[in-house]
């Protein structure tokens, strides 16, 4: 939780925080394991957005690191290796985390406008839509409780726990996380029963759990402005902000197809960049609008690569049907950051390691049982 700064309540220093990690990663480099290359590539792509930046922005790789910490909590993975707890451990230590950021925004939606956390502070006119630091523990725990009740394990807990994380999903107000969670609740289903009876039943019975959710007059009164939104913020709209934002950073931001592929750096802010894009935003120009094709523009498609690269990884690898939440978490990401910053969003790459880790863990940990069960049916 340190990491995340408690998910925002306290301010403990970025340089403080990510000095701790930078032994980890010294003791973990001749290490062979499932993501480093992955995530060197992307340390490797930031950088290179930074000397970028220094280029063509005239921000110096000091403002550009500074800028860019948040990327870095990736690095907690090595942490995590090197400290290596178990996958009973890590599992509860999730959960755990899970309950506590859901009660933490829970709390801050209640006693809104007081802010608790930072990330609460920011106005909307039309709805209160609070964003908290590592808020991906609440997608990442709704897939955990989802698969246990699948699977049939731990069925309660992983019912309640799923209930809890979609309502603060819900509470959020993001169309695309509540449509991800939808498509990724089917894909879920079919992973763990392949086609048969059992998805339509749990989907009939999840639909009217979660409509009678909605009856409530607090879900009821966020659904109907979320509707509100869809009607103007389309496609469809030649008006559309994410219409403007593309055609700006395609055709104006960039200075040369380098700065393109490079990035033009994460801004900082008082720099003379930094105030540049300030202006933009006050424009209404965010490239955080774009997800990852917009923080692609930003830290370059080296890194961003990486990314997708290290999602698609997890996803990939062969584990038990206990721990297939990791994976299809990761493609829930990559897929509801089309339009959101959900998958950069802060805090959230210490969620991503945690997941790394443990996907890492229970897939060597598998793959080094079945070499042993094959080596004593060779013996006798």
């Amino acid at each position: 939780m340190a990491l995340t700064n408690f998910f925002g309540a306290t301010s403990i220093s970025n340089s403080i925080l990510l000095v701790t990690l930078v032994p980890f990663i010294l003791l973990e480099i001749n290490e062979k394991t499932v993501f480093k290359p992955y995530i060197f590539v992307l340390l490797i792509g930031l950088f290179l957005s930074m000397i970028s930046s220094n280029f063509f922005r005239d921000q110096s790789i000091m403002e550009g690191f500074k800028a860019s910490v948040n990327f870095f909590y990736i690095m907690f993975y090595f942490m995590l290796r090197r400290i290596n707890p178990s996958t009973i451990q890590m599992e509860s230590a999730l959960i755990t985390l899970v309950i506590i950021f859901c009660i933490s925004y829970i709390m801050q939606f209640i006693l809104y406008p007081m802010v608790i956390f930072s990330g609460s502070e920011e106005e909307f006119s039309e709805d209160i839509r609070i964003r908290l630091m590592a808020q991906g523990f609440s997608s990442l725990g709704y897939f955990w409780g989802l698969n246990n009740l699948l699977i049939g394990k731990k069925r309660i807990i992983g019912l309640l726990l799923s209930i809890m994380c979609v309502g603060v999903i819900f509470l959020m107000g993001f169309r695309t996380m509540l449509a991800g969670i939808a498509l990724f609740t089917f894909i879920m289903a079919l992973r763990v029963y392949g086609f048969s009876w059992k998805i339509f039943i749990t989907g009939f019975l999840a639909s009217g759990v979660f409509i009678a959710i909605l009856q409530f007059p607090l879900f009821a009164e966020k659904l109907n402005i979320m509707l509100e939104r869809q009607e103007t913020q389309n496609f469809s709209n030649s008006d559309y902000i994410r219409v403007v934002q593309f055609q700006y950073f395609t055709q104006h931001h960039f200075k040369s197809t380098i700065e393109y592929f490079l990035g033009s750096g994460m801004p900082f802010e008082g720099t003379r960049y930094g105030n540049y894009m300030r202006k933009l935003t006050d424009e209404g120009i965010y490239y955080v609008d774009w997800g990852l094709i917009g923080i692609s523009w930003i830290v370059g498609l080296i890194s961003v690569f990486a990314m997708i690269s290290y999602s698609i990884k997890a996803f990939s690898l062969k584990v038990k049907k206990e721990h297939y939440y990791i994976g299809i978490w990761f493609l829930y990401l990559i897929v509801t950051s089309i339009t959101t910053m959900e998958f950069y969003r802060p805090g959230n790459f210490v969620v991503q390691a945690i997941a790394l880790f443990m996907v890492e863990k229970v897939y060597v940990t598998d793959k080094y049982k079945i070499s042993v069960k094959q080596k004593n049916r060779i013996i006798f």
